[in-house]
């Protein structure tokens, strides 16, 4: 090997080397596990919804109503690309002020939706199985086959929209962690929605929903505060002091970040992660404090009025029988 050729090989090293200590494989994980596991209880949602659905035609031996229930997701699926293809649209020809407006808006949104979300499932888990069987039974009667198709369409449209939101607020951030999170959230989410249904895999639905909401409402007060930085970049909401402190290390001698800055390999994750900002302002922590306390307020009220965290129905969503 020439001189040349070995100096050109340890240029490369360096560069390699330095976008490393930038940019750390565990920070760049960070930026797509809070999208995969959004996808992921959006997919396994909607596979209970379909699993409960085709299960409960086979036990009243309505198999020929199956299909119709195929339909009706497939073309939902199809409806929440749309979405999804409308909003990246409208964020691509958006720019300056307007693109910060943008973004700050529907991050907030997304953020809310989020909440919500959680907070529905909590609040109808135990009983979601009741009731689709209940609508099913009200729909195939008046609408027949068709009726269970928009029946269907519309349970499913919901989750795919909401994940059309998600996905178009956080791919703002960064779209290709964002898109490869999806992707992978959703993968495995039909992997374990195909499992239940033919009952080859078991899991407790109330555990895994618990801990996963835990994780998306930190998530979510990440989303808020960057959903009110953005807005206030736009030039709104400039309320308060835009920097009530400024933690951030300076640059280190080689030029990358301190494990600390909130670009920094540890301040990276907790910003990737649970919205962590190093020079947040005033109404950032406000929001992102506010919201923590709301939330966790609502839930620590809700675990004493239930006064168990899991009952049997819960369970009984997770295991629809096919027969």
């Amino acid at each position: 090997m020439d001189v040349a050729s070995y100096t050109e090989r340890l240029d490369r090293l360096h560069i390699c080397t330095m976008i490393l200590t930038i940019v750390h494989p565990s920070m760049v994980m960070a930026m797509f596990v809070g999208p995969m596991i959004i996808s992921l209880r959006e997919g396994i949602e909607a596979a209970l919804i379909i699993s409960i659905m085709l299960s409960y035609l086979i036990k009243t031996r309505q198999e020929s109503l199956k299909k119709y229930v195929i339909y009706g997701s497939g073309v939902a699926m199809l409806a929440s690309v749309g979405v999804a293809a409308v909003l990246a649209g409208v964020y691509g020809i958006l720019e300056g002020e307007v693109l910060a407006l943008f973004e700050g808006v529907m991050v907030i949104l997304a953020a809310l939706l989020l909440t919500t979300m959680i907070v529905w499932m909590r609040s109808v888990g135990h009983r979601l199985a009741a009731e689709i069987r209940q609508s099913m039974d009200e729909k195939i009667v008046i609408g027949g086959a068709l009726g269970l198709a928009s029946l269907t369409f519309a349970l499913i449209l919901r989750e795919g929209v909401e994940l059309a939101l998600f996905t178009v607020a956080l791919a703002v951030q960064d779209p290709v962690q964002t898109y490869l999170g999806v992707a992978l959230g959703l993968a495995l989410a039909v992997v374990i929605g195909v499992g239940i249904y033919r009952g080859s895999l078991r899991i407790s639905m109330s555990t895994f929903f618990r801990w996963t909401s835990f994780f998306l409402i930190l998530f979510a007060a990440g989303m808020v505060a960057y959903g009110i930085h953005e807005l206030q970049e736009a030039g709104y909401l400039l309320i308060g002091p835009l920097e009530v402190w400024n933690i951030n290390p300076s640059l280190l001698s080689d030029g990358s970040y301190p494990l600390l800055h909130d670009n920094g390999l540890i301040g990276g994750l907790a910003k990737a992660l649970f919205g962590y900002n190093g020079n947040p302002s005033g109404l950032e922590v406000v929001g992102y404090v506010s919201f923590l306390g709301i939330l966790g307020g609502y839930f620590a009220y809700d675990s004493r009025k239930r006064g168990s965290p899991k009952t049997e129905s819960e369970e009984s969503i997770a295991q629809p029988t096919k027969a």
